[in-house]
């Protein structure tokens, strides 16, 4: 039988996706079944791998049944996820020894701040990853597991543990054991993989003390990783491929495959990101370099920022009872006819790119007697474009090349306000393409090549439909004024430094 589609399965911080395409790169079918958000402490985040994976069988076998299509048409599955998040789990039993670490939890700051008093050490995971030191990401994590787990260290020495990041996760349960692996893009979100030759490095390996043993293989995004090995829900021999990183995958869903073409990522948090092409670019900005992605005959470099809070800054406006839904904040936010001089920095969990402060709290500045419940939704939805708009202008200067214009994707791409204010805020046009599902399409996207549903990167481009693109229209005087209190509500939320 012909196959005719790509099974997406899309494991991001709140929930699993599960996303038919076809060949003409269109969505089919979605399944989406959220998972718990758990707060052993008010800052800490954890998720379960095991309801993580129940999940993922769940919406797989939906999306096949409420999508009407059978397993022979099939390509692939791809594999697409939240990044840094980290977990560890027995290679025999293969359970989990403690639920996955996300990655917005910072509770590994002392780990990284006792690591930075040897001065030379954040130098040298900074030039051999391309990252800052930080427990935003995957190492750090993985080793507060190793050291709060009983008789974790002695089995991780043992060759008993594995370590992994979701992707990861899933794969081993997709192949029944069989597979332990990971793509390059996913791995240079680690803080332990040489960004030069591409390879677990091993000082890296011991400054944080994870074994050697306990890491999967890295592999190339456009093969194979494995085929369907587990129970009943799906047949075996299904390959697993297009397994990247979701921000990695969502820049080559936006067929961003030249150097200089930026994307933005609205999620949870959001994730900017420009292709630099085959060669290393390091920013002195705050902006760190990952790899893009890594295929068979090529690989690709990015710049990137990650900032904590953009939709989560939403949904705590629905939390704390400022809206209703959503939905409801861009509507607000143009009812007035600006921020009234409030500006919020949602500083929830620290702030990331590009300051990097794990200490920094969400701050609400300029109220006055006069400010409504408009004023402040609004700043919220202007703060997520300021953030993002500070990681573009540090782009633009490290790399050298200007924005001509910035491909977005994520739910929130279908505020307009939102978009329309971006675009002024950051003067560049702002496209929102027709499919929302960008990490899940360029996985697909990805693992479509690997199988030949589709042929060539050519024939992926020829199947871009753009949806809307906004253009900026506000004044060079206002826009400066706006940064300028931006600037000043961020000053304040950062805390100083010693």
């Amino acid at each position: 039988m012909a196959k005719k589609y790509i099974l997406a399965l899309d494991q991001s911080t709140s929930g699993t996706k599960a996303i038919l395409f076809t060949k003409d790169c269109t969505l089919h079918h979605r399944v989406t079944i959220l998972h718990e958000q758990i707060n052993p402490r008010p800052d800490w985040v954890e998720h379960d791998p095991e309801e993580i994976y129940e999940n993922s069988k769940k919406a797989i076998s939906r999306v096949m049944i409420e999508g009407d299509a059978s397993w022979d048409e099939i390509a692939s599955i791809a594999v697409t996820n939240q990044r840094e998040t980290g977990m560890v789990w027995d290679s025999e039993t293969g359970i989990p020894i403690y639920n996955a670490i996300v990655w917005q939890c910072p509770r590994a700051k002392e780990q990284c701040d006792q690591i930075a008093k040897d001065p030379k050490i954040p130098e040298y995971i900074y030039q051999k990853t391309g990252l800052h030191l930080s427990p935003y990401f995957t190492a750090p994590k993985v080793q507060w597991i190793l050291n709060n787990v009983k008789d974790a260290k002695n089995k991780a020495l043992s060759g008993k543990l594995k370590f992994g990041t979701i992707d990861s996760w899933v794969i081993w349960n997709l192949t029944g054991g069989k597979v332990h692996a990971t793509d390059f893009s996913n791995a240079s979100r680690t803080l332990l993989m040489d960004l030069h030759n591409l390879v677990w490095d091993e000082k890296l390996l011991e400054i944080f003390e994870i074994p050697k043993k306990m890491m999967p293989d890295i592999k190339p995004s456009d093969i194979i990783f494995g085929y369907t090995q587990c129970d009943d829900f799906i047949p075996e021999g299904i390959p697993i491929s297009g397994v990247m990183g979701d921000s990695h995958a969502a820049l080559f869903g936006q067929n961003c495959f030249d150097v200089g073409m930026t994307k933005a990522t609205y999620g949870t948090g959001s994730s900017v990101m420009m292709n630099i092409g085959d060669k290393l670019v390091y920013s002195d900005s705050g902006i760190v370099t990952s790899v893009g992605w890594v295929t068979s005959n090529e690989t690709v470099y990015v710049l990137e920022g990650n900032i904590n809070s953009t939709g989560k800054t939403i949904e705590w406006l629905v939390q704390t009872n400022y809206i209703s839904n959503p939905k409801e904040s861009g509507i607000l936010a143009s009812q007035i006819r600006d921020n009234g001089g409030v500006y919020f920095v949602p500083a929830f969990t620290g702030l990331g790119a590009p300051y990097w402060d794990d200490s920094a709290k969400g701050i609400i500045t300029g109220l006055t007697l006069g400010t409504k419940r408009e004023n402040i939704v609004r700043a919220a939805e202007e703060s997520i474009a300021y953030q993002i708009n500070d990681i573009l202008e540090r782009m633009q200067k490290d790399s050298g090349v200007p924005l001509t214009q910035l491909r977005v994707d994520g739910g929130p791409t279908r505020d307009k306000f939102l978009m329309q204010f971006q675009s002024d805020i950051s003067n560049t046009n702002v496209v929102v393409p027709e499919v929302e599902e960008l990490s899940a399409l360029g996985s697909a996207n990805m693992a479509g090549l690997a199988t030949n549903f589709w042929k060539s990167v050519n024939e992926i481009k020829q199947k871009r439909r753009v949806l809307a693109e906004f253009y900026p229209s506000m004044m060079e005087e206002d826009r400066i004024k706006n940064k300028k209190g931006w600037s000043d509500a961020i000053n304040r939320a950062l805390v100083k430094k010693a």
